[in-house]
């Protein structure tokens, strides 16, 4: 079907994947390989470090930690542990025991008092592995700070992206957001939704992206849950389109969410997408938002994505039979 709507540059090309794959990762990361450049840059590291669980932080701090004692232990060990003020017993495991301990004294330069260094080589070596020691402690606590100051949006989305009814007769595109904040609010937010699809092009595929206009793209306050509608009309790059030309097309939403969080003053982003199998065809949430028996609005973040199957509007010309020819076709493509 061709289409008369202007497409975009997004800044992901119009090259169309071979095995269909999606251009933007669930997550917001972009699903290409860069090839040629750096394997890996000062801030491309310093991103990965402020950005990735805390978990697995704590545990690539604690590995760096001990690899590091565990190389100046080895270096103690092999000048000799009596040059650093310990009677050597003869067992390695008790030896080395002790050129490791006091190697983490002179890494986070506490320094005990109880051993210390008795030769040239012994200070030197302490020497050089205090001051790695105060740098890598500044690097970590510069890391920390990174992470707590990091802005970050805390948003929460629905799994799915639904084809719902929309105001009785016709269709649109919805998804629901939601903010996991309980004190600090979101204010000024806004978002906006892009559409990539493989279209076929004087017998060539490419990938063509459509920004949708929305019902709404910007709000005040991020109090409660937030639907995101962008109705299907004929102005639509999604008009006419049934759910096996989607799924033909490959097709992809992308979401771009700011605002700004009160506490700091500072904007904050997130960005995620929806592929082929996320698009629920023919169905709408079900509400999240009740109220306490004192009449006060509770917002249950578990239920940002529940929906029920319902009936879709037929669009002009389209029978009851077409649309479960559609429906069928495309369940088993």
């Amino acid at each position: 079907m061709a289409l008369k709507i202007k497409a975009k540059e997004l800044g992901f090309g119009t090259l169309a994947a071979k095995n269909g794959q999606r251009f933007m990762n669930a997550d917001g990361t972009a699903n290409v390989e860069r090839r040629g450049g750096p394997w890996m840059s000062v801030s491309d590291l310093f991103h990965k470090l402020t950005t990735m669980k805390w978990r697995k932080f704590a545990s690539i701090i604690l590995v760096a930690y001990v690899l590091a004692n565990l190389l100046f232990a080895s270096i103690y060990y092999k000048i000799g542990i009596q040059h650093i003020g310990v009677e050597p017993s003869g067992k390695f495991s008790t030896d080395f025991t002790e050129a490791f301990f006091f190697s983490t004294q002179c890494f986070t330069t506490i320094g005990f008092g109880r051993v210390n260094p008795q030769n040239f080589a012994a200070n030197s070596v302490a020497s050089i592995e205090g001051l790695i020691g105060l740098l890598s402690l500044a690097i970590a606590t510069g890391l920390l700070y990174g992470r707590f100051s990091r802005p970050v949006a805390q948003l929460v989305h629905s799994n799915n992206i639904l084809i719902a009814p929309y105001r009785g007769d016709q269709k649109a595109v919805m998804f629901r957001i939601a903010s996991t904040r309980k004190q600090s609010l979101l204010i000024e937010n806004s978002v906006s939704v892009s559409m990539g699809i493989n279209i076929e092009e004087h017998g060539q595929l490419r990938r063509r992206f459509f920004v949708l206009e929305l019902e709404l793209d910007k709000i005040n306050f991020l109090n409660l849950s937030w639907t995101i509608v962008h109705p299907i009309t004929e102005g639509s790059p999604l008009w006419g389109r049934s759910l096996e030309e989607l799924i033909q097309g490959r097709a992809e939403f992308i979401i771009l969410f700011k605002a700004m969080e009160e506490t700091t003053s500072q904007v904050v982003i997130d960005r995620f997408s929806y592929f082929t199998e996320e698009i629920i065809w023919g169905a709408k949430f079900i509400s999240a938002i009740g109220t306490r028996e004192d009449g006060k609005p509770v917002m249950d973040l578990k239920k940002i994505g529940l929906y029920e199957m319902v009936e879709l509007p037929k669009a002009k010309g389209e029978t009851e039979a077409s649309i479960i020819e559609q429906v069928s076709a495309a369940a088993g493509a």
